[in-house]
């Protein structure tokens, strides 16, 4: 019963995650504190019972607490339906890094509150409503997030991985 009061709260917190508007324009200085994109920590395959696609995890404290957990084999929810799929985090990461409201088209942003990670897969909000931090992204086709609210596989892609592409 406690596990499904916290999920029922959390899913109303979630619900919150986005205001209506137009996204698709949002340059990097207003997503990324300094202007620009951070460096990256590593790749990542986010895979689905579709296949798999590749991301990155961005190099910052929140990412690289992130990416301690990884693999992560979790399900998707639906916090904000035509914009977001979210998974649950086992346990609160630190969010020290600068948040922001801002997003851009295969986001995997961070929110505390969840604590949980949202998967952007469409570009046409003005900003979500609670802060959120970049903690990384997929930089394969998103689409099928649309349709999709199955399970997903995070996990760091390996150096002879890389070699053998």
């Amino acid at each position: 019963m406690k596990k499904k009061l916290a999920c029922i709260l959390c899913t109303a917190l979630l619900t919150f995650l986005c205001a209506c508007g137009g996204g698709s324009e949002t340059p990097y200085h207003d997503y990324f504190p300094n202007g620009e994109p951070p460096e990256v920590l590593m790749e990542i395959t986010v895979t689905t019972s579709q296949g798999p696609l590749a991301g990155v995890l961005y190099d910052n404290d929140t990412a690289r607490a992130f990416a301690e957990m990884l693999p992560l084999t979790v399900d998707l929810w639906d916090p904000a339906p035509g914009f977001a799929k979210a998974f649950d985090l086992p346990e609160r990461i630190p969010d020290t890094d600068p948040h922001t409201k801002q997003y851009e088209l295969g986001s995997l942003a961070y929110w505390y509150d969840g604590p949980s990670v949202a998967i952007i897969f469409q570009d046409e909000r003005e900003e979500t409503i609670v802060p959120v931090v970049p903690i990384g992204k997929i930089t394969d086709d998103v689409s099928l997030f649309a349709d999709y609210l199955e399970w997903v596989r995070v996990e760091a892609v390996q150096p002879e991985e890389k070699t053998e592409k």
